[in-house]
Formats: structure tokens, sequence, C-alpha cells
């Protein structure tokens, strides 16, 4: 009888220490390691590794000294990461406030175009190289892709309201110097010069033109570089005399951080600098930890 009271203390005592840990009828889930939380949202140590490992493959900072010395050099990269990953989750949650959602079913696609395109050995040494796993490659084009979605979103709002403007009466060229990404352009009033349509490399925009009455203005044209409207100031017989209004928002294929327009940089700058004044970005890697 002794023997058996004594096997049976070891299970009381592991049973009595979990009920003390846990409350009657709950169970505690697991919780992954966070490397940032971004307005109740976390970042998890995973996907920053992950990151990480692609940021020390892909170094941006080499052959670029640090302006003042780091006494741990390492953190620059481990910096630049989470702060990617960082820029990232706030575009996701302004995505989603416009219910734009990219699920793995549109990476998928998008990188089973890129995998064709390559062909399939040498997308997979690319991916190698610069420090993806199919995992992280995939994270990384939903990102992609969800940046773009929210970049059309935004510039179709701001191709809306120049189209209501000129509508309203307002001259082109005012609404071009307010609204239009195009720096060859806009400062004059969207005046493009004189062109064939055949010449105009957007078909779109080329077969918009095509019949327009000079003094005319085309609606919203969607072109691969995102939206344009178009007036001909004066015809001759086989040429127009063009003022454009462009609104960025590249596909994307020809999208890159250089080529974005900076209201949409400004736009998420703007909310990463409110989120951290109200405290609500907290940083648990790289040199600004806890901030």
């Amino acid at each position: 009888m002794r023997l058996a009271l004594r096997r049976g203390v070891l299970p009381l005592v592991i049973a009595g220490a979990l009920s003390a840990c846990t409350a009657p009828g709950l169970s505690v889930p697991f919780s992954e390691p966070a490397a940032a939380v971004v307005d109740g949202h976390t970042i998890s140590m995973k996907a920053y590794q992950a990151r990480l490992e692609v940021s020390r493959h892909r170094d941006p900072f080499t052959g670029i000294p640090e302006a003042v010395p780091s006494p741990a050099p390492a953190q620059r990269l481990q910096t630049f990461t989470i702060e990617q990953l960082v820029r990232e989750e706030i575009v996701r949650q302004e995505a989603e406030k416009r219910g734009i959602k990219v699920d793995d079913r549109a990476a998928d696609s998008r990188i089973n175009t890129l995998k064709a395109r390559a062909a399939a050995t040498v997308f997979n040494a690319a991916l190698q190289r610069n420090g993806f796993t199919s995992d992280s490659f995939r994270s990384y084009q939903r990102a992609l892709l969800t940046e773009v979605a929210l970049l059309h979103a935004m510039a179709k709002d701001r191709a809306d309201s120049a189209a209501h403007e000129l509508n309203a009466g307002q001259a082109f060229a005012a609404v071009a110097a307010r609204w239009s990404d195009d720096t060859g352009t806009y400062t004059r009033g969207g005046e493009a010069g004189w062109l064939r349509p055949a010449d105009i490399p957007e078909a779109p925009l080329a077969a918009a033109v095509q019949s327009l009455a000079a003094g005319s203005v085309t609606g919203i044209v969607a072109i691969n570089r995102g939206f344009t409207i178009a007036t001909v100031l004066e015809r001759r017989t086989d040429q127009v005399h063009l003022a454009v209004i462009l609104v960025l928002a590249p596909t994307v294929d020809l999208y890159s951080p250089q080529g974005t327009p900076s209201w949409f940089t400004k736009f998420i700058d703007d909310r990463e600098v409110a989120l951290r004044r109200a405290g609500r970005i907290e940083l648990k890697v790289g040199n600004r930890a806890g901030g």
C-alpha cells in the first residue's frame, strides 16, 4: 500500500502545479516570441529571423561606411530589417482598412509567374543566393502585392479627385499642377508637346486621344504606370498637342521603392510617426529596441 501511494505522489504533484498555473477549464496557448508589435499586431521572431537572413545575403550597407561608427555593426542590419517589416505591417493594416487582403493564392500565382519566366532551376538558385526560403519569399511577395494594391487604390482616389475638379470646370493646368506625378510635365500644366498618337507608348492612352477633339478631355485611363487623364490642346493632320495628368501607380512588374510616388511614401511615413508618438510601435530587436 505504501508503495502504491508513493507512486501516486508524482502525478498528483504535477497535476497540482498545472492547476495552480491554469484557471479551471482554460488552456494556455503557445505564444510565439515577438520581434515587434505594431498597433496591436505582432511581427513574429520567426518572420524577422527569416527576413534578417535575406538582409545578410543582400546587405544594403555593403561598401557604405556608417556616419557614426557603431559599437555593434550587426545591429545596423537588424534595425534595417525590423524597420522594413514594421513598414510592411503598416501598409498591410492600411490596406486592410480598405478591404484589401492578399492571400496565399495570389502570392503563389505571382511566384509561379516569376518561376515560369526564369525557369525553375534559375529561380530556385536565385532564391538561395538571396537568402530566401519558399515561405519567406511568399511572405515577401505578399507584402509587395499588398503595397501595390494599396497604392493603386489610393492613386485611383487621387485620379477621381482630379477628374471631379475638371468636371467642375477647373483649368486643366491647375489640376495637373495639383495632382500629376509626371515631373516632366506638371510644372507646365501637364503640357507634353506634339505627339503622333501611334508614338504614345501607352496603348490605352493612344487609343483615347486618337480621335479626341481639340479642347476635349479623356476620362481616367488606366495604363501600366498608373492612371492618366489627357486633353488635346490642338490637332494637326497626324499629331496632337497633348497635356496629361499622371497619377503614378505602377504595375507590380514595374514597381520599385525608387519609383514610389512621394505622396504615398509620405502617407506611410506619417502613419508610422503617429503610431510611434502614440506608443503603438514596440521594437524588441535592433538598436531601437524598446521604442
